[in-house]
């Protein structure tokens, strides 16, 4: 396993990159919520979630993203998450690509 890393950036006034990368867990999903709160303080506009380099993600990691979009919709945050090719066919076997924002 692969320990999860969480890196926040800000592109532009407003705009918000969170690049996260490792594996997606029941061990690192706390952690991933944790981050992901710390960086929607202040709220921003909009939130770029680069999920390329996660290889691995359980129902907890799932868990973490709606949690997250769910946040976004009610603070009116535009969020995208661009997934790798694994989480993409994760998103869409388990039914979340059409609940979830994926560019």
């Amino acid at each position: 396993m692969e320990p999860l890393s969480v890196a926040t950036t800000s592109a532009e006034p407003g705009h918000v990159i969170i690049t996260v990368s490792g594996d997606l867990d029941l061990a690192t999903a706390g952690f991933l919520k944790a981050e992901l709160s710390r960086a929607l303080d202040p709220v921003p506009s909009s939130v770029d979630v680069d999920l390329n380099a996660v290889d691995f993600c359980d129902t907890s990691g799932l868990s973490a993203l709606v949690s997250l979009n769910t946040r976004c919709v009610a603070d009116r945050i535009a969020l995208r998450f661009l997934p790798s090719a694994t989480i993409r066919r994760l998103l869409w076997r388990t039914g979340l690509s059409g609940l979830l924002p994926v560019g």
